[in-house]
């Protein structure tokens, strides 16, 4: 289970990556195509935010102990969700299986299915299925050792707060062309995240490039068709979110090259939401300069 928090981020993400990826015809845009293109990037990754399997919506993040975990609304509960109804139902995690029974009429459905008895809704061999009940939508997730659930309100007021994400100007100078090293032998980075995890990840190539007439390394995850940068700079925790930004990429071309496009960095998903569990740049991925282009942080428009 050491990847499944890169692999869901990943296909979380998977809705704008097309849009995230860079090619040398983006280079050659006129200015103002450019900042038209960039524009629409932006429309789409607000727009995938809000999504019902977007970030805003998250509501919380509760972790299970062994055996039955009460839940609903009503503080007597095990589990405490900050609204919907009073008692909700028994969450029961037997090692590294978890079965729900819904407590009488709450009208709990899996799949617009209403529940009326004990199911199975994760498991060693079964994906995590989202439960429902009034507005809120809940499903199972594991981090490390730990098994919890994730709520999702999808009338989050947190969804019309966000309206624009602020960024850097489109600058095509930005947009950088990164030789493709292909790893003579397995390649693997550790990479913690925000709850102290860390996992070894594959590295699919390394993307080598200039700046300011020095050479610089990125040791991607994901694929060598869908490479996925997860890296800090010095704008960090000044203008962009502290922990980070991520920069998508698609596959070299001919001729071994990348197009890393810097104004599409962006914010990880913990800069929109404290229940979010986001991996952090490894430390080969540390770039001592200040990147000046794509997301910055998230401050006007929103609120906790």
């Amino acid at each position: 289970m050491k990847h499944r928090n890169i692999l869901n981020i990943l296909t979380g993400l998977m809705i704008i990556s097309l849009l995230l990826s860079c090619d040398h015809a983006e280079k050659r845009m006129d200015a103002d195509d450019y900042a038209a293109h960039i524009a629409e990037w932006d429309s789409t990754r607000l727009q995938g935010l809000k999504a019902p399997g977007g970030w805003l919506n998250l509501a919380g993040l509760f972790w299970l102990q062994e055996g039955e975990n009460s839940t609903g609304s009503g503080d007597h509960n095990d589990i405490v969700f900050p609204r919907g109804p009073e008692n909700i139902g028994v969450m029961t995690l037997t090692g590294n299986r978890v079965s729900f029974f819904p407590f009488g009429e709450t009208n709990v459905k899996a799949d617009d299915e209403e529940l009326s008895g004990s199911v199975e809704i994760f498991g060693a061999t079964r994906e995590a299925e989202l439960l429902t009940v009034d507005s809120l939508g809940f499903f199972i997730i594991r981090r490390g050792e730990r098994i919890g659930i994730r709520l999702r309100d999808y009338i989050h007021p947190r969804l019309d707060a966000l309206n624009e994400i602020e960024r850097f100007p489109p600058d095509q100078d930005w947009i950088i062309k990164a030789r493709f090293i292909e790893p003579e032998d397995e390649i693997t980075v550790r990479v913690p995240d925000v709850l102290g995890d860390i996992s070894e990840e594959n590295v699919p190539g390394i993307l080598e490039f200039e700046h300011d007439g020095e050479i610089w390394r990125l040791y991607p995850t994901g694929s060598r068709d869908r490479l996925f940068v997860i890296f800090a700079d010095d704008t960090n925790a000044l203008e962009t979110y502290g922990a980070g930004r991520f920069l998508s990429g698609g596959a070299p071309d001919n001729q071994g090259y990348v197009y890393l496009d810097f104004n599409k960095a962006y914010n990880p998903p913990c800069a929109f939401s404290p229940y979010a569990t986001c991996p952090l740049p490894p430390k080969e991925n540390f770039l001592p300069f200040r990147v000046t282009a794509g997301e910055k942080a998230v401050t006007a428009g929103y609120s906790e």
